[in-house]
């Protein structure tokens, strides 16, 4: 047994430590709200060159496999990952293709 071991909570008994269940959670919100400085120059400013409207597409169409993966495996912090990225994904394309 390891001298640190008395320091790692598992609550849950997954077998991971309670602090990387909390940075996980965390990154699982904020993850894809690093895309808003796109959505900004996209629907704010009606910029979108440089902006692949094929690439965001295919962003949001493959991430509903890993949502419905994510709902299917009830891991509640990539259900959120995956649920906002389709999201966001989508949000880029729909800019891309209205203000192109």
């Amino acid at each position: 047994m390891s001298k640190y071991k008395k320091f790692q909570k598992d609550k849950n008994n997954n077998g991971v430590d309670d602090r990387l269940d909390l940075i996980t959670n965390i990154c699982a919100v904020v993850l894809p709200f690093t895309t808003i400085d796109q959505l900004y120059i996209i629907y704010i400013n009606k910029q979108t060159v440089g902006v692949s409207s094929i690439t965001w597409l295919l962003y949001g169409l493959l991430s509903i496999p890993l949502l419905v993966y994510s709902i299917k495996r009830k891991e509640v912090p990539m259900i959120i990952l995956n649920g906002l990225w389709v999201i966001v994904d989508f949000a880029v394309w729909f800019g891309v293709v209205l203000y192109s």
